[in-house]
């Protein structure tokens, strides 16, 4: 197939710019090491090597122009990675939110990157792209129709991180049970709040709501500060003494017979 010279110009071009960005980086890599900041070093002048080198300098120093620097070397290989990934899975995903949230890990966890060998950087890279994948898969709720054709990829790289399907179902029985407990609570409280005084409630209102300091409350009821303290103390109790029985008969919201599950645990 012959090659006419608009089609071997622009590749050229390519070539000789990332070249630029090689000699440029290197040189910058070199200044680091003089300075005694990176300490994990790859010789290689292969791509991935200066890849690896870039991340392991930015693990060291936290440099921002460091990791400017890796992203601007990598970012044609891993976005290429991304893409491959989302059309080897036929995932309706968005590339380029996968290629940020990919990015913005890299930047968050530089201390998990070991710098063991030329080619480490792409690796560990693609493992955290894989991650991002399964965790929109997940959030898109297309984990099943679009794992199933090709499983082996997203196994590969399992999000260490992520919580078993068990696990994540207990996890929402037991906020659900912790709701429904909460919210048993409260009218247990309301109807017990109900039976003081209007004085007591008027008074635990002013010191738990409000806020106010004793000596401001007593002169309103015309008593001395310690004698309002007794007041809170004993109505406390009484809200308190009620609370428990009304929880322990399961008479709360209309319901009928013992209780059970956190109220009881935290009342008995």
């Amino acid at each position: 197939m012959p090659c006419f010279p608009s089609q071997i110009v622009p590749r050229s071009r390519a070539v000789a710019a990332r070249e630029r960005i090689r000699t440029r980086l290197v040189a910058f890599l070199s200044r680091l090491d003089g300075a005694g900041a990176a300490h994990h070093v790859v010789t290689e002048r292969s791509d991935d090597a200066l890849a690896t080198r870039l991340m392991d300098a930015f693990r060291v120093t936290r440099d921002p122009d460091v990791f400017e620097g890796l992203i601007e070397w990598v970012r044609p290989q891993l976005r290429g990675r991304v893409r491959a990934r989302l059309r080897r899975l036929g995932a309706k995903l968005d590339a380029e939110e996968v290629w940020q949230d990919t990015i913005v890990n890299i930047y968050r966890y530089p201390d998990r990157f070991l710098a063991d060998r030329a080619g480490a950087f792409a690796a560990w890279s693609s493992t955290i792209a894989d991650n991002v994948i399964r965790r929109m898969l997940r959030r898109s709720r297309r984990d099943v129709s679009v794992c199933a054709l090709d499983p082996e990829l997203l196994q590969r790289h399992r999000d260490a991180a992520a919580p078993e399907p068990g696990r994540q179902v207990a996890a929402r029985e037991e906020c659900a049970a912790a709701d429904e407990a909460l919210g048993l609570l409260l009218q247990a409280y309301l109807a017990c709040f109900a039976q003081l005084s209007k004085r007591e409630r008027a008074v635990l209102e002013m010191v738990e709501v409000q806020q106010l300091r004793y000596a401001d409350i007593a002169p309103r009821f015309a008593v001395r500060a310690d004698a309002l303290k007794m007041v809170v103390f004993r109505a406390r109790k009484r809200l308190h003494d009620r609370l428990r029985r009304a929880l322990q008969s399961g008479a709360v919201g209309g319901r009928v017979g013992p209780a059970s599950g956190p109220l009881e645990a935290a009342f008995a």
